[in-house]
C-alpha cells in the first residue's frame, strides 16, 4: 500500500500507517484503515443501502454468483488481490486469494465488513485513487461497482486478471415489470479497455421472494433513488414475487498472450 498523499509506501503496525514523510493513518479499533484524503469527494452508500444489501445477502440469494466467481479464480492461484467497491465484503470474504484487499469509499460498508470478515484488510479509498503501488497486484474485481479503467490497469502486475460483474440483459426484469409501465432489458456494453477478454459467460438463478426480501433487494439498488414513490408502493402490496437474478461475469487479463 502507498499513502494518498504523497504517494510512498505505509508501513503498517498495530495501530497506524505510515509513511516515510510522516503522513499517518490511524488504524480503526475495528481493523479497517481510511485512506481518504480531504481533496477526494466521499459518496458511497449509506447506512440504508447498505444495511437493505446485508439483510438481502445474507439469505444467500446471490450465492450461486460468488461460487461462480471463486470458481473462475481459483485455478489462477491469486496471491494478491483488490476487491473494488467491495461494499459490506459479501463477496471479497471468500475470495480466493492469499492477500485480500476490499475499497469502499462507503464507511459504513466497510465497517459492516469489517464485523464478519477479520483476514482481509478494508480500506476506505476511492477505487479512482487507489493506495496501491504500481504493477504491485495480481487480480483486482469489481461486482457491481463502476469501472476505475485507469486505476486497475496501473495497479495490476504483468499478465494480472481483472474480473467484472454486472447485471445481465434480464437481471430484475420481473421487477421492472411491476415498477414501470415500460420494463426494459439492461444494455450491455463492450468495456473500454485495451485488456485481453479471455473468459465470458452469464448465469441466472429464479428467487422467489418474499415481501421483506423484494424489498431489501429494491432498496439496495439504483430503482428506490429512480422511481416514483407511488410506484414504489406496487411493491408493498405483494406478498411475494419470482425474479430472475440474472449476471454477466467477464475476466480480463493485462498484456494476455493467447486468451484462455
Amino acid at each position: 500500500m502507498i499513502c494518498p498523499i504523497c504517494r510512498k509506501e505505509l508501513i503498517l503496525n498495530d495501530k497506524t500507517a505510515v509513511c516515510e514523510n510522516g503522513h499517518s493513518f490511524d488504524i480503526s479499533s475495528k481493523g479497517y484503515l481510511n485512506l481518504l484524503i480531504s481533496s477526494q469527494s466521499v459518496h458511497g452508500d449509506n447506512a440504508a443501502m447498505v444495511i437493505a444489501r446485508r439483510a438481502f445477502l445474507e439469505k444467500g440469494w446471490y450465492s450461486f454468483l460468488s461460487s461462480r466467481i471463486n470458481e473462475i479464480l481459483s485455478p489462477l492461484n491469486i496471491d494478491s488481490l483488490a476487491d473494488l467497491g467491495c461494499g459490506e465484503g459479501t463477496y471479497t470474504a471468500s475470495l480466493p486469494a492469499k492477500q485480500r484487499y476490499g475499497i469502499d469509499i462507503s464507511k459504513d460498508a466497510i465497517k459492516r465488513a469489517c464485523k464478519k470478515d477479520h483476514d482481509a484488510q478494508y480500506l476506505i479509498a476511492s477505487i479512482f485513487d487507489l493506495p496501491f503501488s504500481d504493477a504491485s497486484l495480481q487480480c483486482c474485481t469489481t461486482v457491481f461497482a463502476p469501472f476505475a479503467a485507469e486505476e486497475i490497469k496501473r495497479v495490476l502486475s504483468d499478465h494480472g486478471y481483472f474480473l467484472l460483474v454486472s447485471p445481465a440483459e434480464k437481471h430484475l426484469y420481473e421487477l421492472k415489470e411491476v415498477l414501470y409501465e415500460n420494463p426494459y432489458l439492461n444494455p450491455i456494453k463492450p468495456l473500454d479497455t485495451d485488456m485481453t477478454l479471455v473468459h465470458s459467460e452469464t448465469i441466472e438463478n429464479r428467487m422467489l421472494l418474499a415481501n421483506e426480501d423484494l424489498m431489501n433487494l429494491f432498496q439496495m439498488t439504483p430503482y428506490a433513488y429512480h422511481t416514483d414513490p407511488k410506484d414504489s408502493a406496487k411493491l408493498l402490496s405483494l406478498e411475494s414475487l419470482s425474479v430472475t437474478a440474472q449476471f454477466l461475469i467477464r475476466l480480463y487479463q493485462k498484456n494476455a498472450a493467447v486468451p484462455l
